[in-house]
């Protein structure tokens, strides 16, 4: 079908691209933008969750124990275990948690206390390498900020984005560690693990893509529909068209038809115009005697034997029930003359006439381009007049 409508020239491509461009748009709109807007907000709900997580963790640390461990001096395996052992037990009963640790910042450098990793009584699913004791801890410049200042002000700081290393791809948060006293001493780390978060992401991503294929064979389809439905809207059009500008009867151009026919021809400024008028004599007996399907077989054959006998730059055309009139460009007096004797010799062939008629027909010329239509009908007309009283069934041309 696509193929017929193209080769017919009544596909338009362009209609197709741009309903489909607009559909396309609108439909990916649709479904992208709650993707976008579900994304992020699983995204804000994750770090709102790291964030109570890594609450949490401080909240079991003991401040002052921890304190103590802040000077190296203090340090001792006992204290250390000590002050783990509370931690160990949080980080154990949230297996999405990869690591639990406590650091300290120092002068801007920051170094780890605390590790879950170091003790043998941690469950984990994980395989963890724990930092030692005081450990400095690098951070990579990508992930550079005030994090530090934030912490100390009592915030919990979130990274904004996921962290990669060699263990995999987490989000961080850190939240502070106050003593009895409520002086900050230290800070909590909690590095989540995202292996579900990122396949739970990777499903809905999947589920958007097969959204948006979806979508965009949904553009194309309804993109097609809808240029194929232009087509058959232009083909009624079109239809509608020419049947308000043509006769039902005959096929021939009705009045209005014939009108638009001749001004187009008019402002091309010829040489010369000619119009005839061709009148069915005794319509209106035929009518009354053989019946109106005998009346319009007439007309139709009438119509027939115009039409195969004038130029195929002349416009014929139908103007009431037995009247028919022939507008012919570059058209003198002898060409008309010979236009009028072969529809004259053409309906004398009784054969091609459903039952025996005749017709009559007057001929108006003006041999100059600045023609007038009007005066040149008027004068044919007066023509068909004189034909009709000197007794029918024959042509006269107009004279002044």
């Amino acid at each position: 079908m696509f193929a017929e409508l193209v080769r017919r020239g009544r596909f338009q491509p362009r209609v197709f691209i741009l309903t489909t461009l607009a559909l396309a748009t609108v439909l990916v709109a649709i479904v992208e933008i709650p993707q976008l807007l579900s994304k992020r907000a699983r995204l804000d709900v994750l770090r709102a969750h790291v964030q109570q997580v890594a609450q949490l963790a401080a909240s079991v640390v003991d401040g002052d124990l921890h304190q103590q461990l802040l000077d190296p001096s203090s340090f001792s395996p006992e204290l250390y275990a000590r002050t783990l052992a509370p931690l160990v037990r949080f980080h154990s009963a949230s297996p999405e948690i990869f690591y639990v640790y406590t650091m300290v910042d120092r002068g801007g450098d920051t170094f780890f206390v605390l590790d879950t990793a170091a003790s043998p009584a941690l469950r984990t699913s994980h395989k963890l390498r724990a930092s030692k004791y005081m450990e400095r801890f690098k951070l990579r410049p990508e992930y550079e900020s005030d994090w530090l200042q934030q912490i100390a002000a009592g915030k919990t700081w979130v990274t904004p984005t996921f962290q990669d290393d060699d263990y995999g791809t987490f989000l961080s948060a850190h939240s502070p560690i106050f003593n009895s006293k409520g002086e900050y001493s230290g800070f909590v780390g909690v590095d989540f693990d995202l292996h579900y978060y990122l396949a739970e992401e990777e499903r809905f991503r999947n589920i958007g893509l097969g959204s948006l294929a979806a979508a965009l064979a949904s553009a194309l389809l309804i993109g097609y529909l809808l240029a194929v439905y232009h087509c058959d809207l232009h083909d009624r059009m079109q239809e509608h068209y020419h049947s308000s500008m043509r006769d039902g009867l005959t096929g021939l151009l009705n009045r209005r038809g014939a009108l638009d026919a001749i001004g187009k021809s008019l402002a091309r400024r010829t040489a010369s115009y000619a119009v005839l008028l061709v009148d069915i004599d005794n319509l209106k007996a035929i009518n009354d005697t053989q019946g109106h399907a005998m009346g319009d077989a007439v007309i139709s054959a009438v119509a027939e034997s115009i039409r195969v006998s004038i130029r195929d730059c002349d416009h014929c055309a139908r103007l009431g029930g037995d009247e028919f009139m022939v507008f012919a460009p570059e058209c003198n007096a002898a060409c008309a003359a010979e236009v009028a004797q072969r529809i004259l010799q053409r309906l004398s062939d009784h054969g091609l006439l459903p039952i025996k008629c005749t017709v009559s027909i007057g001929v108006a010329v003006q041999e100059h381009p600045g023609a007038d239509f009007d005066g040149l009908y008027r004068d044919a007309d007066a023509a068909l007049y004189k034909a009709k009283a000197e007794g029918k069934h024959r042509f006269t041309v107009y004279q002044a």
